[in-house]
């Protein structure tokens, strides 16, 4: 029993590891737009859905809104980092991107 426990939790700190590839120490450039920064920062692990051109995201309604993104970007997520360095306009802007890219499910 003990093993069992052991090997899952050095599974999950493993895992956390791999899952968490996109960099936390992304900061934007100073003139960066938001399809910059969601160049820089996103497209390391998130792509165009299949079939579905520049679009990345397939969102319900209530999750439709540049105030979800913004908070994805600043807090993160079981699968996604938080990105401390995109802050104020440039959170603005990157948020605004990703929401012109995404369609409600």
């Amino acid at each position: 029993m003990k093993k069992s426990i052991v090997l899952l939790a050095a599974g999950l700190t493993t895992g956390s590891l791999l899952l968490s590839g996109c960099s936390r120490d992304y900061t934007p450039a100073a003139d960066a737009s938001g399809e910059d920064i969601f160049k820089g920062a996103c497209m390391e692990c998130h792509e165009p859905i299949e079939g579905k051109e520049n679009i990345y995201y397939e969102l319900s309604s209530d999750e439709l809104n540049i105030n979800f993104f913004s908070k994805k970007v600043t807090s993160g997520s079981l699968l996604m980092p938080k990105f401390p360095n995109i802050t104020a306009d440039k959170l603005t802007a990157v948020s605004q991107y990703a929401l012109d890219h995404a369609i409600k499910k």
